[in-house]
C-alpha cells in the first residue's frame, strides 16, 4: 500500500507556470505602459504609433542602480540568521 500524502497547500501565483507568466509579462506590461504613455493622445489600449530608439530607453543610471540592489540583496542572503542567544529585556 502507497504511503497517502496530506492536503497539499494552494500554490500562490499558479505556480511555477504562474511565476514564469509572471516573469513575462509584468516586463511586457511595464513597456506597453511606456510606450502607450510618450504617445500623442496616450491611448491606453491602442498600439503605439512608432517604437523609440534603444538609446531613449537605455539608461546607464539605471542598470547602476538594478546592479546595487542585486548586490545588496545577494548580500542579504549570505548574511548569516541566527537566533539570538539571550532574549532581549
Amino acid at each position: 500500500m502507497a504511503p497517502t500524502q496530506g492536503p497539499r497547500a494552494p500554490l500562490e501565483f499558479g505556480g511555477p507556470l504562474g511565476a514564469a507568466a509572471l516573469l513575462l509579462l509584468l516586463p511586457a506590461t511595464m513597456f506597453h505602459l511606456l510606450l502607450a504613455a510618450r504617445s500623442g493622445p496616450a491611448r491606453l489600449l491602442g498600439p503605439p504609433a512608432s517604437l523609440p530608439g534603444l538609446e531613449a530607453l537605455w539608461s546607464p543610471r539605471a542598470l547602476l542602480l538594478w546592479l546595487a540592489w542585486l548586490g545588496l540583496q545577494a548580500a542579504l542572503y549570505l548574511l548569516p540568521a541566527r537566533k539570538a542567544s539571550r532574549p532581549w529585556c
